[in-house]
C-alpha cells in the first residue's frame, strides 16, 4: 500500500518535541515495516535562513519525506509589520494552498492509494474540495479552538479564522480517527460532530527496553510528574499534596519536568513550604529527550492529576518503563489507568486524596512492582507502534475495499 501522510509538523532540526511529529513519525517508521510505502508530505513555514522553498530525503527503507518550506509574502510583512497575528494567519492560509497545489503531483508520482493528515491547521482543507478519487484520513486530536481556549492568553481574529476553518473541515470529511471514545464525545459536545463517526486508533509509543535499577537509587521512593505546570494539568493540587506526602513519608522524593513560565508555580511552592521539604522536591523545567527517559527510568510512581486530558500520552510513556500511574478519570485517561491493576485514580481537584493515594504506592513496593508490570503489559498490548500501524492499515484496507 502507498500511503501519505501530510502534517504540519515532522522531527527536524527546529521540531524536537511535537506530538503530532512525533505520531507522524512512528506511524511511517510502523508502516513501513509492515511492508508498506510511505510518503510525509511536511508542509511548514520556512526557517530563518533558509533558502530553499522543498527538499527531499529518505530517513529510511520505505520512507521518502517531501518538505514544502512556506514563506509569507514579503508585502505582507512589509503591510502587516507590527501585527504578527495576521502574518501567521496569512502564512496558515498559504501552507493550505501549498498542500492543494502540490497533493495532485504527488498522488501521481509516488502512487498513492491512501492520504491521511492531522486537522490541527487543517493542511487540507482546500484539498477536500477537489476530487482526488482516494480516501482522504482526518485524525482529530485537541483541536486549534481548544488550545486557543485553554493555552493562549491571547486572541485575535485571525486565530479564530484558522480555529473555524478547522472544524468547518472535520464536519465535512468523511474518513474521521481520533484517539479515544471519550475524545469523540467530546467533540460531539464542542462542536455537533457525531462520535459515532470517529473510528478509534489510539495513538503508540516506541516501547523502550528496561534497565535494572542500581542498589543506590533503591533506598528511596521517586515520585515523578511530567507535564506543562498549569491549571488544567493539576499543579496546584500536586503541589498541594507534595509536603501531605512528605510529612508521613520521609524516604519520597518528588521530580517535576516541565515549563512553569516565570518559575511562578516554583517560587509560590517555595514561599509556603520549609526547608526539610523543598529539599526533597526538585523543579527541572523542560528538558532533553535523554534525561526525560532518564527520569521515567528512575521513578518509582508517576503521578499527574490533570482535570483533563484528551488522552494522556505521558501516561502511556511512563507505563512503558513499568512504572505504576497515578491520574484522575477524566477525558481519556480512563483508556489507560485500569483502577487498581496498572495505576490509582485519584479523585479531581482533592489534594489529600491525592497524597493518600501516593502514599499508598510508596509504602508497598510489591504493590508498585506489580502494578508497574502491569502498566508494562498494557502498553505492549495496546499502545505499541506496532499497533497503531496494524489499525492504521486494516482501516485503511476498509476504506479501500468500499472506494
Amino acid at each position: 500500500m502507498n500511503v501519505a501522510l501530510i502534517t504540519p509538523y515532522f522531527p527536524d532540526e527546529r521540531t524536537l518535541d511535537s506530538g503530532i511529529a512525533n505520531h507522524y513519525q512512528l506511524l511511517a517508521q510502523n508502516l513501513a515495516a509492515a511492508g508498506h510505502h510511505i510518503v510525509v508530505v511536511h508542509v511548514r513555514p520556512s526557517y530563518e535562513h533558509e533558502q530553499d522553498t522543498f527538499s527531499k530525503h529518505s530517513p529510511a527503507s520505505q520512507i521518502t519525506v517531501l518538505t514544502f518550506k512556506v514563506r509569507v509574502p514579503a508585502i505582507i510583512n512589509r503591510l502587516f509589520k507590527n501585527q504578527w497575528a495576521i502574518v501567521d494567519m496569512v502564512l496558515k492560509l498559504r501552507c493550505m494552498l501549498v498542500t492543494a497545489g502540490a497533493i495532485r503531483g504527488i498522488i501521481k508520482e509516488y502512487h498513492i492509494q491512501i492520504i491521511e493528515t492531522s486537522s490541527y491547521f487543517s493542511l487540507c482543507y482546500f484539498l477536500s474540495h477537489k476530487k482526488i478519487r482516494i480516501p482522504l484520513v482526518v485524525r482529530v486530536s485537541t483541536t486549534f479552538s481548544q488550545m486557543l481556549t485553554g493555552h493562549y492568553p491571547f486572541k485575535s481574529r485571525g486565530m479564530d479564522l484558522i480555529a473555524a476553518m478547522e472544524i468547518a473541515f472535520i464536519k465535512k470529511s468523511r474518513q474521521l480517527i481520533t484517539h479515544a471514545k471519550s475524545h469523540a464525545i467530546e467533540l460531539e459536545k464542542l462542536y455537533g460532530l457525531d462520535a459515532r463517526s470517529f473510528r478509534i486508533i489510539a495513538h503508540g509509543i516506541s516501547i523502550p527496553t528496561l534497565k535494572t535499577r542500581s542498589g543506590s537509587d533503591v533506598t528511596r521512593v521517586k515520585v515523578l510528574y511530567v507535564g506543562r505546570l498549569e491549571y488544567r494539568k493539576g499543579t496546584d493540587v500536586l503541589l498541594s499534596a507534595i509536603p501531605l506526602v512528605l510529612q508521613q513519608c520521609p524516604h519520597v522524593f518528588f521530580e517535576l519536568i516541565g515549563n512553569d513560565p516565570g518559575n511562578q508555580n516554583q517560587r509560590e511552592f517555595e514561599q509556603k513550604n520549609e526547608t526539610d521539604i523543598l529539599a526533597r522536591v526538585s523543579f527541572r523545567g523542560r528538558i532533553d529527550l535523554t534525561s526525560l527517559t532518564n527520569a521515567y527510568q528512575s521513578c518509582d510512581i508517576f503521578v499527574a492529576p490533570s482535570r483533563y486530558e484528551s488522552f494522556g500520552l505521558i501516561f502511556i510513556e511512563a507505563m512503558s518503563f513499568a512504572k505504576p500511574a497515578i491520574g484522575c478519570a477524566v477525558g481519556g485517561v480512563p483508556d489507560i489507568i485500569i483502577d487498581h491493576y496498572n495505576g490509582l485514580f485519584a479523585r479531581p481537584g482533592d489534594a489529600q486524596n491525592l497524597a493518600d493515594m501516593v502514599i499508598r504506592l510508596a509504602k508497598n513496593e510489591s504493590l508498585r512492582k506489580v502494578m508497574g508490570s502491569n502498566a508494562r503489559k498494557t502498553v505492549e498490548e495496546r499502545f505499541s507502534g506496532k499497533k497503531l500501524a496494524a489499525d492504521s492499515i486494516h482501516y485503511y484496507q476498509t476504506l479501500l475495499v468500499n472506494t
